[in-house]
Parts: structure tokens; sequence; C-alpha cells
């Protein structure tokens, strides 16, 4: 991930501010060489979404297991919706509503949504429930009550604070009510803001596009696989790998031109903003075959632990056997060498996720990442020539700098 795409990425996922930190130190350290790099999907007519587009507001979450890896981030268009309902309602605001949501964007101070406190556990389980029934029309009656500063915050039990990009949550549970709430806000708010976007950027969208479509022409013309291609491969893999269809996301798609170091590669993904669940493939541009495939939702985070070495050396054996499976099955590539690779921090615990590098003949590496609790995340072809084991890395926690050494050894 580039320095200047590394952004803060909350948005409808729970968090208190220190959860917040761990997610933005953890975007940090994967640009100093954690592997998963990801990219901002990007938007015009034809439902793609410019890289680099929002730069300073997009919150989407992709979360993933802390001190390892957090799954990219990516900023969706609300305008192709598939449920027709959610996408009425949308349509149905007045230019009122959507530039009260507009000015809502900039007058917020920082980058990412946050919560007064985490949800709990029957609130996260309720969350999801209510998602579904939001795609299914079942929507709010009222809508949140926003606040401009901390003194009109005060006067309310439950409310955004603008400024702060904060739901401030009672200390009782929310009702489903005050749920939809949150929910509706949030895709009001992108879809009011993705439909400004274009209208205002419209002519440089237009010239990205043009110059993204040449590239590909001349990407087909050496032989490359085409944008539709790309689509058809990753769309196997999301039901081979992940188990899942596409039906009730949206899909994105761009093409990424080579790059020192990088072949050429279309990113496919398919996402659901109100279910907070993301699927990312890298297709290689020429071959086709699969540089990366990534989930991220709000379980990776809730199920990622960081647990202790005599812990971590119990799961590797029955996590690798998984891996190995995933490799045989699911990526079809032969190897002859293992390596695991994880964070141990200075107070004894490991971080909340492993990798495990399969290396072919061919010197080819895949990395298959899994939380200790066994959710598998993300395959990924890398170059591991560069990882050292003993390596120290420093990882900011918002407050401070947390000492980690990189354990890397073949198995």
């Amino acid at each position: 991930m580039r320095a200047e795409e590394l952004r803060d990425a909350v948005s409808g996922i729970c968090m208190t501010e220190d959860e917040k930190m761990a997610v933005i130190r953890n975007v940090k350290e994967r640009k100093n060489g954690i592997p998963l790099e990801k990219q901002n999907s990007k938007s015009g007519k034809s439902g793609r979404r410019r890289k680099g587009q929002e730069a300073g507001w997009r919150k989407n979450l992709a979360a993933a297991a802390i001190a390892l890896v957090v799954i990219g981030i990516v900023a969706v268009p609300v305008k192709a919706l598939v449920n027709s309902l959610v996408r009425e309602r949308m349509e149905g605001m007045s230019a009122e509503e959507k530039e009260t949501y507009v000015d809502t964007v900039k007058e917020q101070k920082t980058a990412a949504d946050g919560f007064s406190r985490a949800y709990t556990e029957q609130e996260e389980a309720r969350y999801q429930a209510l998602a579904q029934k939001y795609q299914e029309g079942f929507f709010p009656e009222n809508e949140v009550p926003q606040a401009a500063n901390e003194a009109e915050a005060s006067g309310y039990e439950f409310c955004y604070l603008v400024p702060e990009s904060t739901f401030r949550l009672p200390e009782r549970e929310l009702t489903d009510e005050e749920m939809l709430q949150i929910i509706d806000f949030l895709v009001k708010r992108d879809y009011a803001y993705s439909e400004a976007y274009a209208e205002e950027h419209a002519e440089e969208i237009a010239q990205e596009e043009a110059q993204e479509q040449a590239a590909i022409d001349e990407n087909v013309e050496g032989g490359g696989i085409s944008e539709e291609r790309a689509i058809e491969i990753a769309r196997q893999k999301l039901k081979d790998i992940f188990d899942v269809t596409v039906e009730g996301f949206e899909q994105n798609s761009y093409y990424n031109e080579p790059e020192e170091g990088r072949r050429a590669d279309y990113c496919v993904n398919w996402t659901n903003i109100i279910s907070h669940k993301y699927y990312y493939f890298n297709i290689d541009a020429q071959d086709g075959h699969l540089i990366n495939a990534t989930y991220s939702g709000e379980d990776i985070l809730r199920e990622g632990q960081a647990l202790t070495m005599e812990e971590v050396q119990e799961r590797i054996l029955q996590l690798q056997a998984a891996a190995a499976e995933v490799m045989k099955n699911k990526v079809g590539s032969a190897y002859d060498k293992v390596h695991v690779y994880y964070l141990q921090y200075d107070d004894g615990l490991v971080g909340r996720s492993v990798i495990f590098y399969f290396t072919g003949e061919d010197q080819r590496t895949y990395g298959i990442a899994y939380t200790w609790n066994g959710i598998m995340f993300e395959i990924t072809e890398r170059d591991i020539s560069a990882l050292q084991d003993g390596e120290e890395r420093q990882l900011w926690n918002g407050e401070a700098n947390d000492k980690a050494t990189v354990v890397f050894r073949e198995l």
C-alpha cells in the first residue's frame, strides 16, 4: 500500500478510539513489508471508482486480524446497490437532504468514524440481522440526531457528533430503531457524497476512465486478458475459495498498470457496505492467475485474539494442515517448502493472525493467512526473500510504539 493511500477506515464497525488506533497502526505496519496490498476502487458511469478519490474521508472498514494485517480499504458507490428498495430510498432523498449529508462529510475533522463504546456481543449479532432486514426494505422511522458540538451532543442520549465523526451511544443497549438509524445514516451519506463527487469531477473521471481503457486495450493487444475475463476468473475464485456467490454484493473492478517490481493486474472486488463484508481479488493481467484473494469483515476483527507462545505452538500444526488443504484444493500449486510467519510482542503475546508461506520449485510463493481461531482470510502471492526471523518492528498503537519481533521459520 502506498503511503498516500493509507486511510483510516472504520465506517459502520463499532470501535472505541483505542480500537480505531489499532487499525490505523496495522495499516501503517503493512506499508513496511507485511503483505496484503490493496488499493482503493473507483467509480464513474460504469460503476467504478477511481484510485485515490475522496482520500480524506472514505471510511468503509475492511478490517482483519490485528498486528499482521488490516485488509484493504475500499470506497463503494451506493448508486449501484442491487436492492431496488434501498436504491429507491437513496434516489428519493431531496436535494436539501443530500446537501446536508455532503456538508456532514466536509465538516468532519477526522477521517474515520468512531463510537463512544464498543458494541456488545448481543448488539453485534442484532446488527447483522438488522443489516439484512435493511437490505430487504425494513427502514428506520427517524434519523440519527446530529450534533454540531459537544454542548449540543450532551443534550442527546444517542446522536452523531459531526466534527468528531463519532456516534455517541447510550450506556444501555441500542434499540433496533437506533441501529437501523446508524445503517441508514452511513448508506445515505455514502450515496450523497458519491453522487456529489461524481458530478463535481465528471470530466476528470471521464478522462481517467479513457486513459485506463487505453491501457487495457494495449494490454489485450499484447496478449493479456480483458477486464471481463478477469471478472469471470475472480467470480469463480469467490465461489471456490470463500464459497460465496455475488448475490447481494456490488461489484467493482479496475486496472493496475505495471510498476517496478510488479506486473499489471486487475483488482476485482465484491462489497456490501451494509453488512460490512468485502472480498478482493487481484488477477494477473497477462495470464489470469490469482495474485491475491482477501476477505474482510467484522467477524475477522472479533475473532482475532492475541495468544501466548504456548497457545501458538498448539495451533500451528492444526492451521498448517488446514492451509495445506487450501493450497491443494483452492490454489492448486505444488510446493516443497513451508514457512510460518507471525509477530511476537515484548509482553509475550503473539499477534492475532498467522501466515503460512508455501514455496514451489519455481520459487513462486503463496501466503495463506488465518486468525488463530481458524478463519482463513487471505491467499496472496508474495516474494518472501526480504522476510527475516528475529527482525524487530515498531508498531504504533495510537500513543506509543509497541516493539514486536518477527517469527519466520521453516516448518
